[in-house]
């Protein structure tokens, strides 16, 4: 996941204020003028809050991050700049002014919520939380990756239901925090004129809610009869009359344990720095500075920072073995492959990126771990045992995509009503989507710290897929397979990364693959 800096702005609500604003005389020369500021100013706070993030995300604290935090809503909340940005959403500019415009006003819907104090507090608070918890299990303290591996990949069946328990443990201590915050979140949209936190944030993004909505349910449509299918036969395989959700995973567990063999964490580094050498990105030459191994205070989940796009970017990750920790960090290296080769003259195309855009690059890079060739040439798997996991991976993406349903559906549902019982509502989406047994005890979905740190994100993860699906495609249509291939690493750069923000991605796709955006390769790509 990419770490990006959200504008986080003060909202001033001074009625007198209000009345002067009405009273002032703004020109589109006042409007260009304010971005025009903010983009000089938040570029350079961008940088050193992404810094301090780093040393939070790494070590567990950082004694300056609440300083930059501090000044970046003291520039932003300036009531004259405020009031141009609010003005300029009826006004018309040349292109890049528009961009430009668009950009930074995107962001500051969003920011207006997450910078109210008592969201920032409650939001911080709950991610401390997160970074500095380990279950205890097995008497030791574990961290979540290895619980993630435990809960579905141990022979026994008891181990994994207690794994899957440690893993989500943490929900206990989360679950009333996120449930205000999402409350809180809701408050302040509905203040500035939306319905919900949802809606703003879509609003923002560029999104609709309604074609997201529509997605789900044929997306839904299209896999609840192939999953149910798959249910059957790992019900069957493993000779239960119930399957668990920590049972999914383990019906292919005798296979994974001999693809992961061939991933062990001291060559994860050195298949992917080759392989991505062979297609022209040599990341000896490129400035990256990754951080993969799991400590103490050390955030438990994979991140890339551009500290400064193209000259500083950093990847966090925490290794464990197997093919699932290789992707992981493919996946950021993406990210940071995008940010070395940003080729614009302003820093506000590198660091105020589209979620699904960003994502989607990342995820089009990763892919190269579910090429045959790739599983061949560099893990040196065994063809028939390549084709066998390549199959199965396809079915457990399935499986994968109905647990996606899950957690979607639950974000748009609790801050379409966060009053109700969110336990009780992720449990009906379980039943709905899974068609697994109800587990109450457990608060899986306060464990999802996108809820928490990254509201209303998720979808980006489904539109990436979407986008690696239709970027592959075309790739392999015109220059063959992406392995080896430095056509690739071209269609990449010159299409997609060099641009970062300067054009809206949507468009981008459509002029790197000459189609718009559609689920058919995605879909295909699972075989419906």
């Amino acid at each position: 996941m990419k770490k990006r800096l959200l504008i986080i702005p003060t909202i001033v609500l001074s009625l007198a204020w209000l009345s002067a604003c009405k009273e002032e005389p703004i020109s589109n020369t006042d409007i260009i003028q304010a971005v025009d500021s903010l983009e000089l100013k938040l570029t350079w706070l961008n940088y050193r809050i992404n810094l301090e993030e780093w040393q939070k995300y790494t070590t567990g604290s950082s004694d300056s991050l609440a300083f930059f935090e501090n000044l970046y809503n003291y520039v932003v909340s300036d009531p004259t700049t405020l009031n141009r940005l609010d003005n300029g959403r009826q006004s018309h500019f040349d292109e890049i002014n528009q961009r430009r415009y668009d950009l930074i006003y995107g962001d500051m819907m969003v920011g207006r919520v997450e910078s109210t104090p008592s969201i920032s507090r409650l939001r911080d608070s709950l991610s401390n939380i997160d970074i500095q918890f380990r279950a205890t299990f097995d008497g030791e303290r574990r961290p979540a990756g290895y619980l993630y591996h435990l809960y579905r990949s141990d022979a026994n069946r008891n181990r994994r239901e207690s794994a899957y328990r440690a893993y989500n443990e943490i929900g206990d201590s989360l679950a009333d925090g996120l449930q205000r915050l999402i409350r809180l979140r809701n408050q302040t949209a509905s203040r500035l004129g939306y319905t919900n936190f949802f809606t703003l944030s879509f609003h923002s993004q560029g999104l609709d809610p309604q074609e997201h909505l529509t997605l789900l349910r044929k997306l839904d449509s299209l896999s609840a009869e192939p999953y149910r299918k798959l249910l059957d036969e790992r019900r069957k395989s493993l000779n239960v009359s119930q399957l668990e959700i920590w049972d999914l995973a383990f019906a292919d567990a005798a296979l994974m344990r001999q693809v992961d063999a061939h991933f062990p964490v001291d060559s994860q580094m050195e298949y992917i720095d080759r392989s991505l050498f062979a297609i022209g990105f040599n990341l000896d030459s490129l400035p990256i500075y990754f951080d993969l191994e799991s400590r103490e205070g050390k955030s438990q989940f994979a991140y890339e920072f551009g500290i400064r796009p193209p000259y500083d970017q950093r990847v966090l990750a925490n290794l464990t073995e197997g093919i699932y920790s290789t992707e992981v960090l493919l996946h950021e290296i993406g990210h940071a492959l995008e940010d070395a080769a940003f080729a614009q003259d302003r820093q506000l195309f590198a660091w105020s990126q589209a979620g699904a855009w960003t994502e989607g690059m990342a995820q089009t890079v990763a892919s190269l771990v579910r090429d045959s060739v790739w599983l061949v040439d560099y893990a040196h798997l065994d063809p028939v045992l390549a084709s066998r996991y390549l199959d199965r991976r396809r079915e457990q993406e399935i499986i994968n995509l109905r647990a996606e349903l899950v957690r979607l559906q639950f974000e748009f549902e609790a801050y379409n009503n966060p009053n109700r019982d969110l336990n009780q509502l992720y449990w009906d989406l379980v039943d709905r989507y899974m068609y697994l047994p109800r587990h109450e005890d457990i608060k899986p979905w306060a464990t999802i710290i996108h809820y928490t740190t990254h509201p209303v994100y998720l979808q980006n993860y489904l539109l990436a897929d979407m986008i690696a699906a239709q970027t592959l495609a075309y790739v392999r249509a015109q220059y063959g397979d992406p392995v080896d291939n430095t056509a690739f690493h071209s269609f990449l750069n010159q299409n997609y990364f060099r641009f970062g923000s300067r054009y809206q991605w949507k468009e981008l796709l459509e002029r790197g693959t000459g189609t718009s955006l559609s689920p058919d390769a995605y879909e295909h790509q699972l075989g419906f």
